[in-house]
């Protein structure tokens, strides 16, 4: 175990020391909460104020989602985060108790779990308004650019057709493949908390802020050219995912007819089947989880890989997207990734300091 992570129960003051804090109200802030974390958590502020100024703007309320399932997975769709703070919970509870060496102190457990808690309640908030903002697309912009997004299909079908090649291959060995869009998705979500939090933390904090930015940008990205996606064109061999689309090309059609006010009475019902194609936030996301579990060298890195290649196929076979969504949906991870590690950059480099001294200390 190296020295940052015996001191891990108080990152944040381990930060502000390194730094010479000399201000006793911003140390304080520091132990609060580590400076990327409250950074990450000031941009969730922001992306809630600038949710309430559309909000006001069109008229719109916030709703309280009710139970539902995820579209094209017959699971509620509060199941993964569920999931995910539980096996937490209970891995880092046992993993201790039966730990023979480097076990971490209670404080610094105690400090692990409200960060990595905070970390996954920010995300449950951000994903709340993140759906909401989703479901105002089209009192917001009603405006479609399905025809322009097609015709790029059209001009590359050949490529349509590689993705419909391997999808049939994949198929034959693949159990269940139509869930896997989905059910792939959040595995991956999954696992990847999982495994950070529970490993050697290198990376955990720069995967949990790339998935918030990445969940912020996305539905404001959404506004600007929305389309509903290439099924209303013709329809993939994923007869789950087609009952999908069109169950969710009706509550968008609702919401077009029925505006802020159909919203407002029926918005909770359907809180997870808004409908947006342009970006692909499935490939976006899936792309940050894997850029950071390889560079943490993870043992999943290898199903995050498998993961995301079987996401951007069917995402374009099922139909769920346009070829043109998915490097849209890389741009803007490529752009939250510089922006995470430039956030993160003061944890990593003490972490590296953390690593020398360890390695010196062992040589001495």
């Amino acid at each position: 175990m190296v020295e940052w992570e015996k001191s891990e129960g108080s990152a944040s003051v381990a930060l502000a020391a390194s730094r010479s804090e000399p201000v006793a109200r911003r140390a304080l802030w520091n132990l609060a909460l580590p400076s990327d974390i409250l950074a990450v958590t000031l941009t969730v502020l922001g992306f809630f104020i600038i949710a309430l100024a559309i909000a006001s703007l069109f008229g719109i309320s916030f709703t309280a989602p009710r139970p539902g399932k995820i579209p094209g997975l017959d699971a509620n769709y509060w199941a993964p985060p569920i999931i995910a703070a539980v096996a937490y919970l209970a891995i880092q509870v046992v993993g201790r108790q039966f730990a023979r060496q480097n076990r971490p102190s209670w404080a610094v457990l105690g400090r692990r779990i409200f960060d990595d808690y905070y970390l996954l309640a920010l995300f449950i908030f951000v994903i709340y308004v993140h759906f909401n903002i989703k479901m105002w697309i089209p009192v917001v912009n009603p405006a479609l650019y399905d025809e322009e997004y097609f015709a790029v299909d059209q001009a590359l079908r050949p490529l349509i057709d590689l993705f419909a090649w391997l999808r049939a291959w994949g198929a034959r060995i693949i159990p269940a493949t139509d869930i896997w869009y989905q059910a792939a998705f959040f595995a991956v979500f999954v696992l990847s908390y999982l495994t950070h939090s529970i490993g050697d933390r290198r990376w955990h904090y720069h995967n949990m802020i790339g998935l918030l930015l990445i969940e912020m940008v996305g539905p404001l990205s959404y506004l600007f050219a929305p389309a509903v996606g290439p099924f209303i064109f013709e329809q993939g061999p994923n007869v789950m995912a087609t009952n999908a689309e069109f169950t969710m090309y009706e509550v968008y059609k609702q919401v077009l007819a029925g505006g802020a006010a159909w919203v407002s009475e029926h918005g909770g019902q359907y809180f997870a089947q808004p409908l947006a194609a342009m970006p692909s936030l499935h490939v976006g996301a899936t792309f940050v989880i894997v850029y950071y579990s390889v560079r943490a060298r993870q043992w999943v890195s290898p199903l995050a890989v498998l993961a995301f290649a079987w996401i951007v196929i069917e995402s374009v076979v099922a139909r769920w997207h346009y070829l043109i969504d998915l490097p849209v949906g890389l741009l803007l991870a490529a752009g939250v990734i510089f922006v995470t590690n430039r956030l993160c950059r003061a944890r990593q480099a003490e972490i590296d300091r953390a690593g020398a001294r360890d390695v010196f200390a062992r040589q001495s």
